[in-house]
């Protein structure tokens, strides 16, 4: 018996490194498709709430705005297990066991929601001290309840997970996000003393109805269909970045003006416009469209931002730049297919396409990022001139003979 129950208390450690194990070739790719696109809207971010709250009117509700903000993060309490269907053969008669298996499932959810509740506190802390004064007892004071908070939360979270009819699941989860909602008020509005006194009294009868649970063996059933509801949350949010095998979206309609789109790649059944069809359609069904937009949207608000003769054409020509380096890789698709030995297609159609797609593309992002120019910029022949050092750079940058053409000619 000594030996099964060190093996029940090491199984928490297998199952997670399986789990990381298991997602981790997934990890490195989405990190490479948004890791420019979250540096940059951290950037934006950054500026914006700075100068917000450089700006804020007296009236504003701040700390209601922070406790609304502090709200999902103390509400959302989910528990990660890592169960799996063979368990209800193996580990059911074992049950009694696995106590410190999920005393850790417990622990572990707790320090990982208490470091983003510490990421969160921290972003509101400015906001917080222009409205209620930057006092470094209060961040103290504010911190830890907050993670007190998570902890009795996350203890009524797991006898919640023991229920197994629904109506009390419905009651008790709707129960969680109501008096999340008032401890974050609470926390964020009331001075100190009427604060520790509401919220410690608030948590006391929180605990207490969650002892009206009664029930104390584990919801095998419940806890697996947790488990998979978290697991396929984190797989469709890597699938969004990187095919996932055994991950499949809904397939979904992705309209666009047909007119655009024949501006970008040519007549839809004329022989000359064959590939720029296909890559007109591939660049708006593929994560590049998504890229292309979010860096034009935040090339173009931060532009409107902007002040001074160089500063906004500065960001037009970096975003334009950062534009063009992403649509390049649009010519990689399909350059190893030569319809040409099947259909009577001019040699170097795909490779003219493809450019001409590319460049065509680009304009139309530089259109988007060099109108807010015309305002922020001292005169609006400033933005004029930033479009054309743009259009020819990009043309020089698409249309330049690569090295494999090159080698080919």
């Amino acid at each position: 018996m000594t030996e099964l129950r060190m093996d029940v208390g090491q199984l928490w450690n297998r199952r997670t490194k399986q789990f990381l194990m298991e997602v981790r070739p997934y990890i490195g790719y989405a990190l490479q498709s948004a890791s420019l696109a979250l540096v940059l809207v951290m950037l934006a971010g950054t500026y914006f709430y700075t100068r917000f709250l450089n700006q804020v009117p007296p009236e504003f509700p701040l700390l209601q705005v922070a406790a609304l903000v502090l709200w999902p993060f103390l509400a959302v309490c989910p528990i990660r297990t890592y169960l799996k269907d063979a368990d209800l053969m193996y580990l059911l008669p074992l049950e009694t066991e696995l106590a410190p298996y999920m005393q850790q499932a417990v622990r572990r959810a707790f320090l990982a929601q208490s470091l983003l509740l510490l990421a969160v506190w921290m972003i509101l802390w400015p906001m917080y001290a222009v409205a209620a004064g930057s006092d470094t007892y209060r961040f103290i004071y504010v911190l830890a309840m907050l993670l007190i908070v998570k902890r009795v939360l996350l203890a009524v979270r797991w006898r919640e997970l023991q229920l197994t009819e629904r109506p009390p699941v419905i009651l008790f989860t709707l129960l969680r996000f109501v008096a999340s909602a008032g401890f974050a008020y609470a926390l964020m509005n009331l001075p100190v003393s009427w604060s520790a006194l509401s919220v410690s009294a608030g948590l006391l009868i929180y605990l207490a109805i969650g002892q009206l649970t009664g029930r104390r063996s584990l919801n095998w059933h419940g806890l697996l269909a947790a488990e998979l509801k978290h697991r396929s949350f984190i797989l469709r949010l890597l699938n969004l970045f990187i095919d996932v095998p055994g991950i499949h979206g809904r397939a979904r309609a992705r309209r666009a003006p047909r007119k655009l789109l024949n501006l970008a790649g040519g007549r839809r059944f004329a022989p000359d416009s064959t590939y720029g069809f296909l890559y007109s359609r591939i660049w708006l069904r593929s994560e590049w469209f998504g890229i292309t937009v979010r860096l034009t949207l935040i090339g173009a608000l931060l532009t409107a931002v902007s002040s001074g003769p160089l500063l906004p054409a500065g960001v037009i020509l970096l975003f334009a730049g950062i534009a063009a380096v992403q649509l390049k890789e649009l010519q990689q698709m399909y350059r190893h297919s030569d319809w040409s030995y099947i259909y009577p297609l001019p040699p170097g159609l795909q490779d003219r396409s493809a450019r001409t797609v590319r460049f065509r593309i680009h304009v139309g992002a530089m259109v988007v990022l060099c109108l807010p120019g015309l305002w922020t910029l001292p005169n609006p022949f400033y933005a004029l001139a930033a479009f054309a050092v743009g259009c020819l750079l990009s043309l020089w940058y698409h249309y330049r003979p690569s090295k494999s053409t090159q080698r080919n000619n």
